[in-house]
């Protein structure tokens, strides 16, 4: 038997064959499945432990030292429990297979390299392995190896055990490691390169540009993008150019002073470019510059990240122009216009809103809770506010911002103002303030010129007093109420005595300023709210009376008749020698079946009657005077 030292040591060269192999054929079996890439790794370390065990130190008959370990641990830890299992079964099967005294302890030996390998793998859970994890397979692997030795027969054991126990476990251990580091670098390599490979396609197919130039502005890389961007026919045709090469000089000389600040603050910076190219084209970027360092941190170049914003930027003028416009007709607006948000807080207002309070118009601004205007405008007396209420006050106008609503508003100061509020899609309200004070004194106007032609209407030009018209519908709403309420109702119809003899003595004139004396002393008898007095027709007048029973309207009726009598108005032709009235009085009790019609008759009536009996004086109504009128007929003098 040679030296243990320098026959495994041939067996590294075996070890390093195979794992070279797989370096360099594995590439091949990338598109295979990953069962099917464990499995042939698992083949290729089992041939190599077979290899192994065909070259080994031989101890005795029977008795065999090698690496088998390695290549077993390997594919394990490596290839995963398939590879594993692969190599182990190969191992195991071709040893049994040898026999010999020694072969129960190699399949032993194999088993436990093959668990040390699974193992391990599965520990990993899926991270990637350290250094350390090699180093703690390669120990695990050599004490696997002892392992099987010591399976062997005690006096084969103490014979051969101090001559192979530390080469044996030594080289395995350095075997597994140089193995296991030399599959580790492989796999950080193919690692790097996917790497690479999936930055070279992100860069490439990235939409944005983004290069590398050294310290001279001069392209080192660059991307499609880029290219496209500065009108270049590809990438590689930038390499070595810089931007004047590209771009309109004072273009290229803005570009360059932006890189030369990068560099010189060591700093990265976010900016936005003006783009002009030859053509005549604009655009504008937004650029990211970045210090390129090398491994000692010394900038060697700048790395630049282009962003097309031409779209943008034409959409941010267009924006700009547009609120320019929109501020222009908020601000020019003849009406106020505010908008809250969903929780009461102003949004905008144009400056015809805050002009139409001006005692609060320092917190009517954006930003502000229309709770506390309302309280302001309230406490600074700005509107007609219950002082009393004025937190239901403001609930009830908040209520109306959820809704759509019309209301007017009168201020302290006098105006009128006209609010319309709609929500708007987010929860909030939009409302239109405008000033109608002018329209309100039009209406106001309007109203009293209409009532003043009602007035006209209902009133008799010569005497002011109620027309025939408007007497009948007071008669007519009186009567109602007297019959509703069981109360008495009187009517008086008055007679100027032998008026057509005053007129053709006197003449028209005078006679019309006799109608409006006597109608002055008529009036006056006319002193609660509900009496209605009314020119009945030429010289005759009618008085109601509500509330008033048959005593009450005489004494009334007397009272009137003196009144004019103490006019002592000179007339020629009445044997009086003075202007007179008579008077007819009828009156409506509560007990009475009887409509306006007969009320009315029965005034005319006693009118009669009082003529008859020889005038200036007052008659009521009695039963007997209807036969008399029946038969008679009234005189108009």
């Amino acid at each position: 038997m040679g030296s243990p030292w320098s026959e495994l040591l041939a067996n590294l060269a075996v070890v390093a064959m195979f794992v070279s192999v797989w370096i360099h054929t594995h590439v091949w079996l990338d598109r295979w499945p990953a069962a099917a890439k464990a499995a042939a790794f698992g083949v290729l370390m089992g041939a190599g432990a077979i290899v192994l065990m065909l070259t080994p130190m031989q101890l005795q008959p029977g008795v065999l030292a090698d690496l088998r370990a390695t290549m077993i641990a390997v594919a394990g830890f490596f290839g995963g429990p398939v590879a594993g299992i692969v190599a182990g079964v190969m191992a195991g099967a071709f040893r049994t297979f040898e026999g010999g005294i020694g072969a129960f302890a190699g399949a032993v030996g194999i088993a436990a390299a093959m668990l040390v390998g699974v193992a391990a793998n599965l520990a990993l859970k899926g991270r990637r392995p350290t250094v350390v994890d090699i180093m703690l397979l390669g120990a695990a692997a050599a004490a696997a190896s002892l392992l099987g030795l010591s399976i062997l027969p005690r006096e084969v054991l103490q014979r051969i055990l101090p001559d192979v126990a530390l080469p044996s476990s030594l080289l395995i251990f350095v075997s597994v490691v140089l193995s296991g580091l030399t599959l580790y670098q492989e796999r950080r390599r193919l690692e790097a390169l996917q790497s690479r490979r999936i930055y070279k396609a992100v860069v490439e197919t990235l939409p944005d540009c983004l290069n590398v130039k050294d310290l001279d502005g001069r392209f080192i890389a660059a991307n499609p993008a880029t290219a496209q961007l500065m009108h270049a026919a590809d990438a590689k045709a930038l390499i070595g150019k810089t931007d004047f090469d590209f771009f309109p000089h004072e273009t290229a000389k803005g570009f360059r002073e932006d890189e030369l600040a990068v560099l010189a603050s060591g700093a990265s910076s976010t900016i936005e470019q003006h783009l002009h190219h030859e053509d005549g084209t604009d655009g504008w970027l937004a650029t990211l510059k970045a210090p390129f360092r090398d491994r000692t941190g010394a900038v060697v170049g700048l790395i630049t990240h282009n962003r097309d914003i031409t779209a943008r930027k034409q959409l941010e003028t267009e924006l700009a122009e547009s609120q320019a416009r929109l501020g222009d007709a908020l601000t020019h607006m003849a009406d106020g216009l505010v908008m809250f948000d969903l929780d009461g807080k102003m949004v905008l207002c144009n400056a015809r809103y805050r002009a139409m309070f001006p005692k609060t118009a320092d917190i009517r601004v954006p930003g502000a809770d229309y709770r506390d205007i309302l309280r302001a405008s309230a406490a600074r007396g700005e509107g007609i506010t219950p002082q009393d209420a004025v937190e239901e006050w403001i609930a009830e106008i908040m209520a109306s911002q959820k809704l759509v609503s019309h209301r007017q508003v009168r201020l302290a100061d006098g105006r009128w103002l006209d609010v319309r509020t709609r929500p708007t899609g987010d929860g909030g309200s939009l409302s239109m303030f405008s000033d109608i004070t002018e329209a309100k004194q039009v209406e106001a106007e309007l109203m009293a010129a209409n009532e003043k032609l009602n007035l006209l209407a209902h009133r008799d030009g010569l005497t002011e007093l109620l027309t025939r018209r408007a007497f009948d519908e007071a008669l007519a709403r009186e009567f109602a109420r007297a019959s509703r309420n069981a109360m008495p109702l009187s009517l008086l119809i008055i007679d100027v005595d032998w008026f057509k003899r005053f007129n053709d003595h006197y003449g028209h004139p005078a006679g019309d300023e006799c109608l409006r004396v006597v109608s002055r002393c008529i009036e006056a008898a006319a002193r609660r709210p509900a009496d209605s007095a009314a020119r009945y027709g030429g010289e005759e007048f009618g008085l109601i009376l509500p509330e008033t029973d048959a005593h009450g309207a005489f004494v009334i009726a007397e009272n009137l008749r003196s009144k004019v009598r103490d006019l002592a108005i000179g007339h020629a032709g009445s044997e009086k020698g003075i202007v007179t009235v008579s008077i007819g009085v009828s009156t409506f009790e509560a007990a009475a079946a009887i409509e306006i019609a007969d009320l009315l008759s029965r005034a005319d009536e006693a009118l009669y009657g009082a003529k008859a009996a020889g005038r200036d004086r007052v008659h009521g109504w009695r039963p007997h005077l209807s036969g008399q009128r029946s038969t008679g007929s009234r005189r108009k003098t």
